[in-house]
Parts: C-alpha cells; structure tokens; sequence
C-alpha cells in the first residue's frame, strides 16, 4: 500500500510540475520586446503561460526580422485578418493535412510550389487559366497523378 501511495504522490508531483509553468515575466522580456508588445502591458499577467510564450517568441522574431521581412510580414498579416473564418479554417485545416504528411510529400509540395513561383507571371496565369478549365474529373485525376509522383527538376523558364 505505501509503494502505491508514494507512486500516486510521485506522479502527482511530476504533473504539478510540468503543468505549473509560470508563462514569462514582463520583466523577463528584452526592452525591444516589450515595446512590441506595449498593448499587453497591463494585461500581461492575466494571459495564459502558453500565449505568454508564443507572444514572447514572436516578439523575439520580429526583433530578428529585416526591414523587407518585417513589411512582408505585416502585409500577410493584413492580408490574414481580411479573410472570413471559414477561409481561415480552410487554411488551418490544409495546413494541419500538410504537417501530417510524410518528409518527403512535403518537400514534393515544397519543390512543386517552388517551380510554380519560379515560372513567369504569364505562364502561372496560362497554368491557371488550364487548370479553371478542366472538368473537376479531370482536376481529380490531375492531381491523384501528382500525389503520386515523384520530384522532377525544374521546369525551363519562359
């Protein structure tokens, strides 16, 4: 009975502890990233540990961020927060399919959307325009077909 109590005891103790994260400390937080995060200042001590860390982090990123990176940053943002829920949740969702697929299907897509922002501006819109055209069989098939395929080399340029 006591081995059994103190097993309970151990294991209580153990979750307390990875589940008594105290999140971060204003204080804890670089000048710089409390400046980025100056609306959470008054706040900050009623968030969550979790959201305490993803804020804190993605401070951290922004201080690490180029001009360029930070402006492109901004715009994908803007750009985010225009869209309805529902196209939000699509995004969500294709992005947890996508984390869920295998290294290499990943780096397929990867490649596969790499060529397609390599091609001129013309031919991604004849790509598209193909593409809107086809019947949704022929969409299926096309891309059963590209589920399947192996990685190929760039395409040439135009």
């Amino acid at each position: 009975m006591k081995a059994k109590t103190i097993l309970v005891i151990t294991a209580l103790f153990a979750w307390s502890a990875a589940y008594a994260d105290d999140g971060v400390a204003w204080e804890g937080l670089s000048e710089e990233q409390q400046q980025i995060l100056g609306t959470y200042s008054t706040g900050w001590d009623e968030l969550e540990p979790a959201r305490q860390e993803q804020l804190a982090k993605g401070a951290a990123r922004w201080t690490e961020m180029s001009p360029e990176q930070r402006q492109r940053a901004q715009r994908r943002f803007k750009e985010w927060r225009g869209l309805s829920d529902a196209q939000r949740e699509q995004i969500r969702q294709r992005y947890g399919d996508f984390q869920n697929l295998p290294p290499e299907q990943q780096q397929r897509i990867r490649n596969n959307f790499r060529r397609f922002k390599d091609m001129s501006p013309e031919r991604r819109q004849r790509l598209r325009e193909r593409f809107r055209d086809l019947s949704p069989e022929q969409r299926k098939r096309i891309r059963d077909r590209l589920t399947d395929r192996r990685p190929r080399p760039p395409a040439p340029r135009d």
